[in-house]
């Protein structure tokens, strides 16, 4: 049980009198205490929550593949084992039994389908001329020439038809082969090898023709159809998913932060385990506790596991009629059975007062240094 107040009061005394300051507190008008309890509690719950059971579909024959999930025969009644502990934990799917089949897909033919890019020609317009890859159409600069001719195009004319030079030269090689009879001057062993001086070639994709093969499709008019994966099948089922989500509510009360470390390496906290909605909340448990955790314990709909932790810590504020300097708190001390531990912390007037004293001094100190400064300079 908790101590009472008379109890807490004499604990007081009990710790002035070892101060050198005995005061009978329990007589009236000589004190007064408020209760101040600290209460911890977090409740977690898994759910079972059942879907809606709805068709499902997949690309390809995956038969085999969706007959090993496991199956069911009536979702209400389906039972699956609820999963350990409190962690997040994965859906169950299942597979309502005989619902798996194999279907043709209906948007393609064995998988395959007319290409977009092409229309279904296989072929699509394309460049009959480009630059010269040998000489760069005679800018000289390995292929991304601007086409005004030059020596590498021909020696002679420089692909301008007029030559400049020796009709008949003496063999000679570029960096792509030897040199050939210009196409526009006619000068021998002067021209590029790969355009005759003409600075464009035949285009390597299409030959020349204007035509190439389907980007998209390769030539062959036809490309997978994306929604069956190329496959020509679907696999269909009809499919229920099991989930086990979990949530979590708290109360709390935590200890003040300058009482924090006294309550926490001192104080008999009181853990009470829940393990059922049948289990009663200790009888010590303060009032206003009681009507903030109760709520809480109510089973919820789908509710299959919970876990419950509650501790509290009785703790009462005392202070003296003759004293406002010091407030003084008292709670049950883990180190003996029955033993309270008290503990004093400054009022706030103290708090108030003592900080004026402190600003004071440093202001006195500042112009102190002032002085000082000045007097040497």
């Amino acid at each position: 049980m908790a101590a009472s107040d008379e109890e807490m009061l004499r604990a007081v005394e009990s710790y002035l009198s070892g101060r050198g300051d005995p005061v009978r507190l329990v007589a009236p008008g000589t004190a007064e205490l408020s209760r101040r309890p600290l209460l911890g509690f977090r409740i977690e719950r898994r759910f079972e929550e059942r879907g809606k059971a709805g068709p499902r579909s997949m690309p390809g024959k995956k038969l085999r593949q969706i007959s090993k999930r496991p199956t069911y025969t009536d979702l209400a009644t389906h039972v699956v084992p609820v999963p350990p502990g409190f962690a997040p934990s994965p859906p169950v799917e299942l597979v309502l039994a005989g619902s798996v089949a194999e279907v043709p897909c209906t948007g393609c033919k064995g998988g395959k389908q007319g290409c977009g890019s092409c229309g279904g020609h296989g072929r699509q317009d394309c460049v009959q001329k480009v630059t010269c890859t040998g000489c760069g159409g005679g800018s000289g600069s390995g292929g991304r020439g601007g086409g005004k001719g030059g020596p590498e195009t021909c020696l002679s004319c420089g692909g301008s038809r007029t030559a400049g030079g020796p009709r008949n030269r003496p063999p000679s090689r570029t960096a792509v082969g030897q040199r050939v009879q210009c196409a526009r001057c006619g000068s021998h062993n002067a021209a590029c090898p790969r355009c005759a001086g003409r600075r464009t070639m035949d285009c390597p994709a299409c030959d020349g023709t204007g035509l190439r093969p389907c980007d998209s499709c390769g030539g062959s008019k036809n490309v997978a159809h994306e929604e069956c994966k190329g496959t020509g099948f679907f696999t269909t089922w009809t499919e229920a998913v099991i989930t086990h989500p979990v949530t979590s509510d708290r109360e709390r009360d935590p200890a003040p932060v300058h009482l924090w470390w006294p309550t926490y390496r001192r104080g008999a906290w009181r853990d009470t385990p829940l393990r059922d909605v049948t289990d009663k909340l200790p009888a010590d448990l303060e009032d206003t506790h009681r009507a903030r955790v109760e709520p809480h314990l109510a089973r919820k709909q789908g509710e299959v596991r919970r876990r419950v932790a509650l501790r509290h810590l009785p703790l009462a504020r005392v202070t003296v009629n003759s004293d406002a300097d010091w407030v003084y708190f008292a709670f049950p001390d883990r180190s003996e059975a029955d033993a309270i531990k008290v503990v004093r912390r400054p009022s706030r007037p103290q708090v108030v007062r003592l900080a004026g004293i402190v600003s004071a001094a440093v202001v006195i100190g500042v112009l102190v240094t002032v002085l000082v400064v000045q007097a040497i300079g």
